[in-house]
């Protein structure tokens, strides 16, 4: 959603950010990121995205904090922005763990992340993602 967390993390200092620019700008840097490296990938790269132990943080930081919703399970796609928008709607069909730093949006259908961070509309990243032709929203879920 970038919190910008990576940079501190990275023991090769290999991110970096103008943090005079705005999040949304942010955000789009790192959807052009991960569109350099995979554009020539397509077909021939699987994500995974598991969904269990959901904390308010990014997982690269070496603490951690109480999930946010309970364990969903894992999804595997050849679409980056599909897996991801799936994630989230899955995340967001959970209700809050009322014992997590999430206070806001619990209900059944509220929007987590926007509950945990109001400043940062993390559809920007998957609408420019979409936009750029890093994969599509649109998926179907088949659970198995």
């Amino acid at each position: 959603i970038g919190c910008g967390e990576c940079i501190l993390s990275c023991p090769q200092g290999a991110i970096q950010i103008q943090w005079n620019e705005s999040i949304p700008l942010f955000q789009k840097k790192m959807v052009e990121h991960a569109f350099g490296v995979i554009q020539h990938k397509k077909g021939k790269a699987l994500y995974l995205n598991f969904l269990t132990q959901i904390t308010p943080a990014c997982d690269c930081n070496r603490f951690s904090d109480t999930p946010i919703v309970q364990d969903i399970g894992m999804l595997a796609s050849d679409d980056p922005v599909a897996i991801d928008q799936a994630s989230v709607d899955l995340v967001n069909v959970e209700e809050g763990n009322r014992s997590s730093k999430l206070t806001k949006n619990l209900e059944i259908g509220g929007d987590k992340f926007r509950g945990l961070y109001p400043e940062v509309d993390w559809t920007i990243q998957l609408a420019y993602a979409e936009e750029i032709g890093l994969g599509t929203r649109n998926y179907e879920l088949v659970k198995i």
